[in-house]
């Protein structure tokens, strides 16, 4: 299946653009200082496009120009018996101007993707086709808390490699956790139709449909257990936001509730 989505291909638009605007005027600061020595220049040109990705979209000239003027030993109007010396003087310039077709084939590229499925038509539209597959559940997510999320497994510190075999084990039972809670509660706010609010910092009215665990995990945080010199113990009661969560999740809310260990 082939499809183009036209907001896609305005924001691949609009980002090459702002890419080849901040590579240009890097260039024209480079061109206004180019030193002396072209080895350099042109590692700070190819740098400077590979960081913007730009380098198949601009066409870069270097153009080195080596005089020899003549250096007179002593000051004055130059005269025949004078002695003077060659200088070598070299003079680099920069130039640079976009590549017209590649940004014509880019425009008319954007936006197009590729879909394969096994389903026939009559089970999948492709109305369908594209919906579910930007609904799906991305494995890339979990791997990516163990890298720079709620479960990191970098730096290990460890050395003996049982030990690194048991820590990412418990760290792979955490990310099934992680994942099925956001399932079970994504699924129930789809059936019901509803939102949460209060799991974003800063934005209490702001709604989502699609919450992940992280957020929900993070809106028991304010939850304190207090152990009193009677024995008892007391337990902060939960928000409304709290109670949401539990329920979603399918829990009773009486897994916060602690019997009383006051003596009779």
């Amino acid at each position: 299946m082939v499809i183009r989505s036209h907001a896609l291909a305005a924001r691949q638009i609009k980002g090459l653009e702002q890419r080849l605007q901040k590579a240009e005027t890097a260039l024209a600061k480079l061109a206004s200082k180019p030193g002396q020595d072209a080895q350099t220049l042109q590692e700070k040109v190819d740098r400077l496009l590979e960081t913007h990705r730009v380098k198949e979209y601009l066409n870069v000239t270097l153009n080195k120009q080596i005089r020899y003027p003549k250096v007179y030993s002593t000051p004055g109007r130059p005269t025949t018996g004078r002695s003077f010396r060659r200088v070598r003087q070299t003079t680099l310039t920069l130039s640079y101007q976009r590549q017209e077709t590649a940004l014509a084939e880019f425009h008319t590229l954007a936006g197009w993707r590729l879909y394969v499925t096994n389903a026939p038509p009559e089970r999948l539209s492709l109305q369908q086709s594209v919906f579910y597959y930007r609904q799906q559940w991305q494995p890339e997510r979990g791997f990516h808390l163990f890298k720079r999320g709620r479960l990191p497994a970098l730096p290990i510190y460890f050395q003996d490699e049982e030990r690194i075999r048991g820590l990412m084990f418990l760290l792979t039972l955490a990310l099934r956790v992680f994942t099925l809670m956001e399932f079970v509660v994504r699924r129930q706010l789809s059936d019901q139709q509803q939102s949460l609010a209060g799991l974003y910092d800063g934005n209490p009215k702001r709604t989502t449909n699609r919450p992940t665990a992280e957020r929900l995990l993070r809106a028991f945080c304010g939850i304190s257990l207090y152990f009193h010199r009677d024995g008892s113990t007391q337990i902060s009661p939960l928000n409304c936001l709290q109670q949401q969560v539990l329920k979603f999740m399918g829990f009773p809310e009486s897994i916060y509730t602690l019997p009383s260990l006051a003596p009779e």
